[in-house]
């Protein structure tokens, strides 16, 4: 549910495609009357003075001289001069995370999960690790599971107990219940603060939405398997008794740790997500 905060910076983002577009039509047109200008004979420079005081002098104005010209291209140059170039009101880096969470907060979305101090640099990192397959906890955005992993064992068989998979209920139900409306907008607002963090983790050219994508895809593309997961232990880890499984990226193994149902539900809000970046 959109609520003003949200409509505001939809307006902002509008606003600022306006300005944009009228600024580069300007600067077309000004460029287009300089360069008819420059096709003419070579005329003075034009007076200071006002069209009229020329006129009550002894000499009446000489043909060469193209007043109407002089106001057309004064007139084609205020506007451009008072234009400025739309640039988002944001506060550094640094001191970004206090004003996203006021802004998720204002748009009725709950923040209460959300344990970082450095909010847009752990995303990036986090998104960034995803993409790659990877699921670092160091910096995690969300505290992990209190509950502890559980394993059934069946006729000398290892298992993945069903109840395991109900640690994650309460981060996926967070999840699911953010608008995505919301978080598009607010990404799309704070971006040229995620270029920033990008940079400084040696993505200097990276797009954003570009590096998001990426990780959505990548959990999206985890396979199904079932409710019944085998495994098998190494004194070590637990790891899936299934080569295809167990040879999967981190990140897929822990959509799979989520559980069949759990999985399918992030599945579902990734794909808004998803479809949400690519149609701005």
């Amino acid at each position: 549910m959109k609520d003003l905060h949200e409509e505001e910076l939809e307006q902002k983002s509008s606003q600022g495609k306006l300005m944009t577009t009228l600024v580069i039509v300007i600067a077309i047109a000004v460029a287009v009357i300089a360069w008819l200008w420059q096709q003419q004979d070579t005329t003075p420079e034009p007076t200071p003075e006002p069209a009229e005081t020329v006129v009550t002098q002894s000499e009446p104005p000489t043909p060469s001289e193209p007043q109407p010209d002089v106001e057309v291209i004064t007139e084609a140059e205020e506007p451009l001069e008072e234009i400025p170039e739309p640039a988002p009101d944001l506060p550094e880096l640094e001191n970004s995370t206090d004003e996203v969470m006021e802004d998720l907060r204002a748009a009725e979305q709950n923040v209460e999960p959300i344990q970082s101090e450095r909010l847009i640099r752990d995303a990036v990192v986090f998104v960034d690790n995803l993409r790659n397959g990877l699921v670092v906890r160091d910096n995690a955005l969300l505290p992990a599971p209190k509950s502890r992993f559980r394993v059934l064992e069946q006729n000398e068989k290892i298992y993945i107990d069903p109840r395991s998979y109900d640690r994650y209920n309460s981060t996926v139900d967070w999840f699911v219940s953010l608008d995505t409306g919301v978080l598009v907008n607010l990404f799309n607002y704070y971006q040229p603060l995620a270029e920033e963090a990008l940079g400084e983790i040696g993505y200097p050219d990276a797009a954003p939405d570009e590096v998001l994508l990426e990780a959505i895809n990548l959990l999206l593309d985890t396979p199904s398997a079932g409710t019944v997961i085998e495994l098998t232990d190494d004194d070590v880890m637990y790891k899936f008794a299934d080569p295809s499984l167990e040879s999967l990226p981190p990140a897929q193994k822990q959509m799979l740790r989520l559980g069949p149902d759990n999985m399918r539900r992030v599945k579902l809000k990734l794909e808004s997500l998803k479809q949400e970046l690519t149609e701005q």
